[in-house]
């Protein structure tokens, strides 16, 4: 696996070629056209994440009409306010709705006082993502257009983007591997759930006997790598099967999902953590938590409480 580049990107100016330096930082080639009211210009960009998954904030204060090229990364784009009109490979559209460029594509767009949300997802990152969700190995990432597939599948990438967009925000989720390695899954899956990919990957399928060997080798490998920054991506690529497969046979050995699986089994390792730690050392239910990949407090607190009877906090104190 590639390592990730950390992208930390802030600058607001009202000089358009200082805007176009800055642009073409994120998006490769991009160039905006002559501004006809320097006076009314501002530009500002804002864009944190790595090279797996960024989020970023971009307004044009004006009139402005620009082309670009994104490269190495599939960029789903989300205005915000403001307008905006579109030309991708001959697709065309605008107004409020999402729209998806990708790594190669030629784009055209006209915007007036427009704020946009960008999230860019490495190429790399996003057909591992893809290999597992639908169990082919040998699936290239390519989408069928720039649209969203239904309206459905567009609510449910804005409402994962909103969940992983507040969670990047907390620097203490976003220093946490195994954290990460989760908001970038969702967000994957959700780009993959709302556009259209070109063909139809090949279906794996699993036997009863085939299920239960891997939901075997399933919980030792979650059990042996519960530290490390692992999904049920990961899970899936490590047994063998797509993780519709693997999730069936959870469902038939266990009567739970391999999600569910692996949040419970670190909620087993943050018990022992809080029964082993030391607040006048400064340990932390937070800290615990968050070690563990559990971002929510009142969550953690609740699933604790209905597992040992008590709170975390209470845990820690004894």
């Amino acid at each position: 696996m590639t390592p990730t580049t950390p992208v930390s990107l802030h600058l607001a100016t009202t000089d358009p070629d200082v805007a176009n330096e800055a642009l073409q930082q994120v998006y490769t080639r991009a160039r905006m056209g002559t501004v006809r009211d320097r006076r009314a210009f501002l530009y500002s960009q804002d864009m944190d994440g790595d090279s797996d998954l960024s989020l970023g904030q971009l307004t044009f204060r004006g009139s402005i009409a620009g082309h670009m090229v994104v490269e190495g990364a599939f960029s789903v784009m989300l205005p915000r306010a403001g307008g905006v009109r579109w030309r991708i490979d001959g697709q065309a559209g605008g107004g409020p709705g999402l729209f998806l460029l990708q790594p190669g594509q030629d784009y055209y767009g006209e915007v007036d006082r427009l704020s946009v949300a960008s999230v860019n997802l490495g190429p790399e990152a996003l057909q591992r993502t893809a290999r597992d969700v639908l169990g082919d190995e040998s699936l290239e990432v390519a989408f069928d257009g720039p649209h969203p597939v239904s309206p459905a599948r567009e609510r449910y990438w804005r409402s994962t983007h909103e969940f992983v967009e507040q969670a990047l925000t907390d620097p203490a989720v976003a220093a946490v591997p195994l954290l990460r390695a989760d908001l970038l899954r969702r967000m994957s899956v959700a780009t993959l759930e709302a556009f259209a990919l070109l063909g139809e990957p090949r279906p794996r399928r699993a036997s009863t006997t085939d299920r239960q060997s891997a939901y075997r080798r399933a919980v030792e490998y979650m059990r042996a790598q519960l530290s490390s920054p692992i999904t049920v991506e990961d899970v899936a690529r490590h047994t063998g099967l797509s993780t519709v497969e693997l999730t069936r046979a959870f469902r038939s050995h266990a009567g739970t999902t391999p999600g569910g699986c692996l949040r419970e089994l670190r909620l087993t390792a943050a018990h022992e953590d809080l029964l082993q730690a030391d607040p006048e050392a400064g340990d932390t239910v937070r800290a615990i938590a968050l070690r563990w990949g559990m971002v929510h407090s009142g969550d953690f607190a609740r699933r604790h409480r209905q597992a040992y009877g008590e709170s975390p906090a209470e845990t820690l104190r004894r």
